[in-house]
């Protein structure tokens, strides 16, 4: 009983330490001349204070049970998955790692090999669409252009 008390509070330390240095260099990000009046700043100074806040939360009241492993793999390759996705973005560009990623956390959480492709295939436009054309942020093309 007092290894899983003890994990979720060393756990909760790193969540607190890394919220503190994500908002440590939040707060060094530099606004441009006129850019939005809010920055650049706001964004990972609130995923900050989550980590801090759900750290913190770990710290004082741990779970006192652990989920069974067919219940956490899925998580694991979730977060394999948006790791490779971080790195393949750039290489790759946004559609196609979009769509890799889609389709690798469907079938991680049971879809069928068609429901994911066909989630990621609605998915990855969608997105590309709402961040690239409605909010104008500049996505990696990639080497198709895409």
């Amino acid at each position: 009983m007092a290894a899983p008390l003890l994990a979720d509070r060393a756990l909760g330390a790193v969540l607190v330490l890394a919220g503190a240095g994500v908002g440590w260099h939040a707060q060094s990000l530099e606004v441009a001349f006129a850019a939005d009046p809010i920055g650049p700043k706001a964004f990972p100074t609130l995923v900050a204070l989550a980590m801090a806040v759900c750290g913190a939360v770990l710290m004082v009241a741990p779970a006192t049970r652990w989920e069974k492993a067919e219940r956490v793999l899925p998580g694991i390759a979730a977060t394999v998955a948006m790791f490779v996705y971080g790195l393949a973005l750039p290489e790759i560009g946004f559609i196609p790692a979009t769509f890799a990623l889609c389709v690798v956390i469907a079938l991680a959480f049971g879809a069928t090999p068609l429901r994911a492709a066909a989630s990621g295939a609605v998915t990855a436009p969608a997105l590309w669409l709402l961040l690239d054309r409605l909010l104008d942020l500049p996505l990696p093309r990639g080497p198709l252009g895409i």
